[in-house]
């Protein structure tokens, strides 16, 4: 191979490889979409079940281990505070830091006050959540297919200088 073959071939990798990290961002974004919907659907579910049945609370987060979100709290329930549980479970659920905080603020309330008040509050988050999945959908559909093109140009761009 010549010199210049090589020079080619590492240019296309670079672009290539900045094509990679913008879809890896579109990928990203849409797992968090995906994280917010699930989540915004089992805290519905805890929010009937807390309001209409009064179902007790380990009862309650075993049936909603199909979220993995409900799942890591459910795991360690019992050995630990749920507080701490359900704030340990939020940092590591793939959403924005504000998601995180949003969702890990909650874990104070269930629990420690009355049915009403949790479902209001399970309502309440629920809701914002779904407002920020909302704008997360706009994001990607509005931005989304553009990460890839802006990451194969930077690529490109940087291999046309060390070129």
């Amino acid at each position: 191979m010549t010199a210049l073959t090589l020079r080619l071939l590492g240019a296309g990798l670079l672009a290539l490889a900045g094509g990679l990290l913008g879809y890896e961002k579109k990928a990203e974004l849409k797992r968090r979409r995906a994280c917010l919907r699930q989540l915004c659907s089992a805290l519905g579910r805890m929010e009937s079940e807390l309001v209409t049945l009064q179902t007790p609370l380990p009862q309650l987060l075993a049936r909603l281990e199909d979220c993995p979100f409900f799942l890591l709290v459910s795991a360690g329930f019992g050995g630990e505070p749920l507080e701490r549980l359900w704030r340990r479970a939020a940092e590591v659920q793939p959403l924005s830091p504000a998601d995180r905080q949003l969702l890990g603020e909650l874990g104070a309330l269930i629990g420690r006050c009355d049915a009403q008040r949790q479902g209001a509050e399970l309502a309440l988050v629920r809701r914002q959540l779904q407002e920020h999945g909302e704008a997360l959908e706009r994001e990607i559909a509005d931005r989304g297919r553009h990460f890839a093109g802006l990451g194969a140009a930077l690529g490109a761009m940087l291999a046309a200088i060390l070129f």
